[in-house]
């Protein structure tokens, strides 16, 4: 009853109380990876500007989270609340934009067709169910264990 009045006024409520707790949020998970940090008043200052600047604080349902993905906005942080049987668990969601460098290859179609009909015949005429079988055992240099995956089920 003492705290209605925040909702007479939505604008002050999505414009200050709102983006207020979800920055007290981060500071609260701030704080458990370094819990003296934010002793000095300046320093806290610094960490809710550079948030503010750097870091989306919303929920990932919302349009602003879509947008700030497509801004490449460097991190986004969201609360996320998981109903699984009768348990409410809240996790806290953190992305950060970073650079991963991979290649891309070509692998040779009867390779692959040749991998597969290997799994098959051990599957199928061999009855060799075993998860170590050699049909999928590791071969960098060749990638069977995500060539054979890929085989249409019940083989991969």
């Amino acid at each position: 009853p003492r705290d209605e009045w925040v909702f007479a006024d939505m604008d002050l409520l999505n414009r200050v109380v709102a983006p207020g707790v979800r920055m007290s949020l981060k500071l609260h998970q701030d704080h458990f990876t370094s819990p003296d940090e934010y002793e000095d008043p300046a320093v806290l200052y610094d960490a809710i500007t550079s948030n503010e600047e750097k870091m989306l604080i919303s929920h990932e349902g919302d349009p602003v989270w879509r947008s700030a993905i497509l801004a490449n906005m460097p991190s986004l942080l969201a609360l996320r609340h998981i109903m699984d049987d009768g348990s409410d668990e809240y996790k806290i969601i953190m992305l950060n934009k970073r650079f991963l460098s991979f290649r891309v290859i070509k692998v040779n179609r009867e390779c692959v067709r040749g991998l597969w009909a290997g799994q098959q015949q051990e599957l199928v005429f061999l009855r060799n169910r075993n998860p170590e079988r050699g049909s999928i055992q590791n071969a960098k240099q060749a990638l069977r264990n995500m060539i054979n995956s890929s085989c249409d089920q019940p083989i991969g």
